[in-house]
């Protein structure tokens, strides 16, 4: 892919992950952010380059708060955790991100911060874009658990139809870890299933 300038604001979310957050982390948000940016050209998806980049980079911001500082935040951004019917607790670094994001980097468009919102989970009826940074999050380079290889080559043929495989992966990897499967990615894999001609193979 070749080079491209960053705009100020992706600038800025630079800055502050590089200041609040671990080495770690930081780099899986970068190669989520390369690899989506990857999969966008190679595809020819014809999305925004710069809404992709700033998405990737906030997905995770909220990721290492301790979930009980994670609530007190979306309380008191007015958010009622509850309300939100997350599976488990550490799914609301999703809405925080995506709120932290809004309110203190200055991001105002809604394809990015509903991408950031339901990154973590899915939804219903997800659109193109928010398909996109999900499985970026799950399958870009630094993630190494069996099967991703195969994900990132069923990714790179055509990521709408290979959706389904990655989300089946996810709700295969909870079930046998005997983890609560969230509604929200029921939901997403339900529609993902529904625009599928066949049921993925397993894997």
């Amino acid at each position: 892919m070749s080079e491209r300038e960053t705009i100020p604001l992706e600038q800025s979310v630079l800055k502050y992950i590089e200041s609040e957050l671990s080495s770690d982390l930081i780099a899986h948000l970068i190669s989520t952010r390369d690899f989506a940016l990857e999969i966008n050209h190679d595809q020819k998806l014809g999305l925004d380059d710069e809404k992709i980049a700033v998405a990737a980079l906030c997905h995770d911001i909220a990721r290492l708060l301790p979930v009980d500082e994670i609530i007190n935040k979306l309380k008191s951004y007015g958010i009622e955790p509850d309300s939100l019917n997350a599976a488990t607790p550490i799914l609301l670094h999703g809405p925080l991100s995506a709120v932290i994001a809004r309110e203190e980097l200055g991001v105002e468009d809604g394809d990015i911060l509903r991408s950031i919102w339901i990154h973590a989970t899915g939804a219903g009826g997800m659109s193109l874009f928010e398909k996109l940074i999900y499985i970026a999050d799950k399958v870009e380079p630094t993630r190494t658990f069996e099967g991703v290889e195969e994900l990132r080559r069923l990714v790179r043929e055509d990521l709408d139809s290979a959706f389904i495989h990655v989300i089946s992966a996810v709700l295969a990897w909870l079930v046998a870890r005997g983890q609560p499967l969230d509604y929200n990615s029921i939901a997403a894999y339900n529609c993902a299933l529904g625009e599928s001609e066949e049921p993925p193979e397993s894997m």
